[in-house]
């Protein structure tokens, strides 16, 4: 039987899976790219993210806790991220165009529409980044080491959330500090979940593992089709599918050859 790995194991693969959305952040920030290579990045992030959340999320919960906590937990992660987006989107976004409030009232539509794209990237990041690093250091409680195709499929999905938000919000006039350390906090978040979730799951029955893994998958499914796919359609059309397909293959592949 495995020993499983240690509390530092489970930070430095958390923060080595949300890392890169700091740095394609950063990338989306000074080379500016155009909506159309964000889309196809977007489009190959999607397929990315459902194969993610059905073999190394949803999967894995079924496999920890039985159907009935994976399917809750789905549901339950589906709901969050609907509710936390309609919350951010009715009284802050909302709020701030306001006549009376201030705030980004003065942007164009254009401007609008990026910045609230790019905070529905960013929640949903938040949403699915915290439990999928939570299910990171549950993972190390068993294992010495995490799923390889975990770690890769968060890190290579968080690059294109990270450069599209980086530029929506560039482009509606949130300076360059601020979308920095809007997605370090993230990080940070997410791996002081990780260390968290190693500390606290130790004694934590099956059930509660599962709940939260598939609480994960659904935070990645509601953001996948809420913001990513209507987002990359509108840019490359009828490609999403054939770019989609490519990303799905090499996270399915990732999660079967180096599992």
């Amino acid at each position: 039987m495995n020993s499983g790995g240690t509390v530092i194991d489970a930070a430095i693969w958390s923060f080595a899976a949300m890392f890169p959305v700091v740095i394609s952040a950063w990338c989306g920030i000074k080379l500016k790219p155009s909506k159309k290579i964000v889309g196809y990045f977007l489009g190959f992030s999607s397929g990315m993210l459902i194969a993610l959340l059905s073999y190394d999320l949803v999967e894995e919960a079924f496999r920890i806790s039985g159907p009935y906590y994976a399917v809750l937990g789905l549901f339950l992660g589906l709901i969050s991220y609907q509710i936390s987006n309609y919350l951010v989107a009715k009284f802050g976004v909302e709020r701030r165009q306001s006549v009376n409030c201030g705030g980004i009232g003065h942007l164009t539509l254009e401007q609008q529409k990026d910045r609230s794209t790019a905070i529905a990237l960013l929640i949903g990041a938040a949403l699915d980044g915290i439990p999928e690093s939570m299910s990171i250091g549950i993972a190390f409680l068993k294992n010495p080491l995490v799923s390889s195709s975990v770690v890769l499929a968060v890190a290579v999905a968080n690059i294109p959330e990270g450069l599209a938000s980086g530029a929506g919000l560039n482009r509606s006039g949130v300076s360059r500090l601020n979308i920095l350390l809007l997605w370090t906090a993230v990080v940070i978040v997410c791996v002081v979940s990780s260390v968290l979730a190693w500390l606290l799951m130790k004694e934590a029955p099956d059930a509660m593992k599962g709940l939260i893994t598939a609480f994960a998958g659904g935070g990645v499914l509601a953001m996948t089709f809420q913001a990513i796919i209507p987002e990359a359609y509108e840019e490359i059309k009828d490609r999403i599918g054939l770019i989609a397909g490519l990303g799905f293959a090499i996270a399915f592949l990732c999660s079967h050859l180096f599992h």
